[in-house]
């Protein structure tokens, strides 16, 4: 089976890269408050990924307009088009064949946020797109279909009850200080060294992260000063 190793950021313990291979851990959720980091991550990752490997589609749904993903790929969205975005990722999911060559992003900015918005207007379809993600989340693997959740918070209510869809992220990124609901929905059971996360206080680019068969690690986001000429690198390498 290929590996692709990507760099995730930088252990603050050791000094050391944080790296993981996008074909076994392709799932993604980050979480965190305002001025925490999320799209600096979110872009360094997608960075790491299309530096690496060219056969990458993407498809960004960026529900609160920030502006951070605009121009990177044709298939964007932004509010209440997100659910069509949604609807047309999962429709190429059904279509494509188990180790698919292609890696296929769904990446879905404020994912919380769209979510509430969604069961406030129409609660059937909202039920539909919740479905949709967590099959997404449990079947997309095996075809590289994978979906990154970007968030404020977490919690299991933004997905279909009684079936863990949570449990299928294979990254786990909870930047500045979390909730306590957020750290117990991410990390429920993980702890770091106890005398360092004591003192431990996460600024902006600076949390935690939990990937699939590695232990609870203090994460640095290298700092980005530019974040809009990230986004233009970006262009460059989706439009070559």
């Amino acid at each position: 089976m290929k590996m692709a190793l990507i760099n995730l950021g930088f252990d603050l313990q050791n000094r050391f890269p944080i790296q993981a291979d996008i074909f076994r851990t392709g799932h993604i959720c980050i979480v965190g408050g305002t001025g925490s980091g999320k799209s600096i991550a979110t872009l360094y990752i997608l960075y790491g990924i299309l530096s690496l490997y060219h056969e990458v589609q993407l498809y960004i749904g960026d529900f609160k307009k920030s502006g951070d993903y605009k121009g990177i790929t044709k298939s964007f969205e932004e509010f209440e088009q997100v659910t069509g975005l949604i609807e047309k990722f999962y429709g190429i999911f059904e279509e494509t064949e188990e180790n698919s060559p292609a890696i296929k992003i769904l990446i879905l900015d404020e994912y919380a946020g769209f979510i509430t918005w969604l069961t406030q207007k129409d609660k059937k379809k909202c039920e539909e797109i919740k479905g949709k993600i967590a099959n997404l989340l449990m079947l997309g693997r095996s075809r590289h279909c994978y979906v990154w959740c970007i968030q404020q918070r977490m919690s299991a209510q933004l997905f279909p009850s009684g079936i863990g869809a949570i449990d299928n992220f294979q990254i786990l990124i909870g930047l500045g200080r979390l909730s306590v609901d957020s750290r117990k929905s991410l990390f429920a059971g993980e702890h770091l060294d106890k005398d360092f996360e004591e003192g431990y206080s996460p600024i902006c680019g600076q949390g935690l992260i939990l990937v699939d068969g590695q232990p609870l690690r203090a994460i640095q986001i290298p700092f980005i000063k530019d974040k809009g000429r990230m986004t233009a690198l970006l262009r460059k390498k989706t439009n070559q």
